[in-house]
């Protein structure tokens, strides 16, 4: 039984290393380039329950780039685009022939453009639900450690 911000106790909280993750076959969009075929993880850590992380191959079994971003945010792309800034996504779009979900990630070094089958996202997203539900994220976080983390402890 572990306690939550609520204050109360909670006997629902996913025993750590309860992780979701799914390996998808994406398509980075590369420009003049072309396509490239990759393979991308997701992740989902019940005790960061906001949040989900997109990690990208390395070239040549280099290690690649982790992106972190809003779990709402990826599921709202599902439907509209959403996003500003670092992250953007777009849901399919049937009007040019594209049938997957199209995620920028950038930042000031680089910057991707992700296509993702639409039902293994959306698959890997309803176990991420089951695991804590939509809405109920606040009753899994940590919030002292949060705090200590901000303040530097």
């Amino acid at each position: 039984m572990s306690t939550h911000a609520g204050g109360g106790t909670h006997d629902r909280v996913p025993p750590r290393g309860q992780d979701v993750t799914a390996h998808l076959a994406a398509t980075l969009v590369n420009g003049a380039a072309g396509r490239r075929a990759v393979t991308v993880r997701l992740t989902y850590v019940p005790w960061d329950p906001f949040a989900v992380a997109v990690d990208l191959p390395g070239d040549d079994g280099a290690d690649g780039m982790r992106w972190h971003f809003a779990r709402d945010l990826l599921q709202a792309g599902l439907h509209r685009p959403s996003g500003e800034g670092d992250v953007r996504i777009w849901p399919p779009c049937r009007c040019d022939g594209r049938e997957e979900v199209r995620v920028l990630l950038r930042d000031d070094l680089a910057a991707f453009l992700l296509d993702l089958p639409v039902q293994p996202l959306r698959n890997w997203l309803v176990r991420t639900w089951e695991t804590v539900a939509p809405g109920q994220e606040g009753d899994w976080s940590d919030w002292d450690a949060w705090l200590l983390g901000v303040l530097g402890g």
